[in-house]
């Protein structure tokens, strides 16, 4: 990020952060996850307000998947504001 003070009529230049792939990664998995516990907590209660058994699988998705995505978006959470912190 530029530092220096700008003179008289010029906007001060920011550089937007670098991201790096790790964080792409983990952004993207997280969000994958959360869409995929989403659709499984979906498909156990339009089962069970059909009444209809429900496939452990979707039960296991929708108990599983959610809190790893909730857990992993905040790490990346965290992560940010440490590395803002820093500078």
């Amino acid at each position: 990020m530029d530092t220096r003070t700008p003179s008289p009529g010029e906007t001060p230049q920011r550089t937007a952060p670098q991201k790096s792939i790790f964080r792409r990664v983990l952004s993207g998995t997280a969000a994958m996850l959360a869409v995929l516990g989403l659709l499984c907590l979906g498909v156990v209660l339009l089962s069970a307000l059909r009444g209809e058994s429900v496939w452990p699988g979707f039960a296991a998705g929708a108990i599983y998947l959610l809190p790893a995505a909730f857990l992993l978006m905040a790490g990346l959470i965290i992560d940010g504001l440490r590395r803002r912190r820093r500078g």
